[in-house]
């Protein structure tokens, strides 16, 4: 399959020198919804970029939503003079691609922090979880939202609504069953063995409808020691808004001298 990659959009946050940072959403956000994330970050001295996916944002739309082409779009944002990133952060969505372009080229980045990622899909779970994503095209107010999610900011709710009112369901339903298809599977376990640079995963509270599990972590530290997991009790699959700060602080440790 010939992959053409789209010019995404993004946005900055911090100083143009310091530590590079880039932050990548999940499916139906857009760079916005990162904004407590990289405004902490920016505080802390670090140089800060969040990317639209495609189809997401104010990024191209486009007929081709396969994973391969997602990362050949991040793998082509423009990068610090060095050119590697010290350090990707990758939400659902935007972990799974984080994952895939860093199984591409290991000097995209120097470590990567992948936020409750959908690393397996199951064939049973895809028309599910296709009907839930497609509901949140249509999400309620910010303010419901907000009352629903008790640990957001009410921005981050702003943010959501705001996001996913301009993705389309053609984007949802290309990106999850079509990858799903065109594999036979969804399952990104296998780019997690052998060497490569540090990954973080946090996983969301299995009470609170995390997509990467105990046993995923499991299985990944089995195929390899450069990977560590942990799960946040209490976060959401949205850990970036349920609990800012813990992903700031792994970002952090991270980072060169482990700030």
């Amino acid at each position: 399959m010939s992959v053409a990659p789209v010019t995404l959009a993004t946005v900055h946050w911090g100083p143009a020198v310091g530590p590079q940072v880039l932050l990548l959403h999940g499916i139906t956000s857009s760079s916005g919804t990162w904004w407590q994330v990289a405004s902490l970050l920016a505080e802390r001295g670090m140089s800060v970029t969040a990317a639209d996916l495609r189809g997401h944002g104010s990024s191209p739309r486009t007929t081709d939503y396969a994973l391969e082409s997602y990362a050949a779009d991040v793998l082509a944002v423009p990068r610090p003079a060095s050119g590697t990133w010290d350090l990707v952060v990758g939400h659902s969505l935007g972990g799974a691609v984080t994952a895939l372009a860093l199984a591409t080229d290991a000097n995209w980045t120097r470590a990567a922090l992948l936020v409750d990622p959908p690393l397996v899909i199951a064939a049973a779970d895809v028309d599910a979880l296709v009907e839930g994503i497609l509901a949140d095209l249509e999400p309620p107010s910010a303010e419901e939202l907000a009352r629903q999610h008790p640990l957001w900011h009410a921005d981050d709710a702003f943010q959501k609504v705001q996001a996913a009112s301009v993705v389309s369901p053609f984007t949802v339903e290309a990106t999850i069953r079509g990858n799903a298809a065109r594999a036979g599977e969804w399952n990104l376990e296998a780019l997690f063995g052998g060497g490569g640079v540090p990954v973080v995963i946090l996983g969301a509270d299995p009470g609170q409808g995390a997509m990467f599990s105990v046993e995923q972590g499991e299985r990944i530290a089995r195929l390899s020691d450069r990977v560590a997991y942990e799960i946040v009790p209490g976060a959401g699959h949205s850990i970036q808004r349920d609990a800012p700060g813990v992903v700031v602080e792994h970002a952090l440790r991270l980072l060169p001298g482990g700030r």
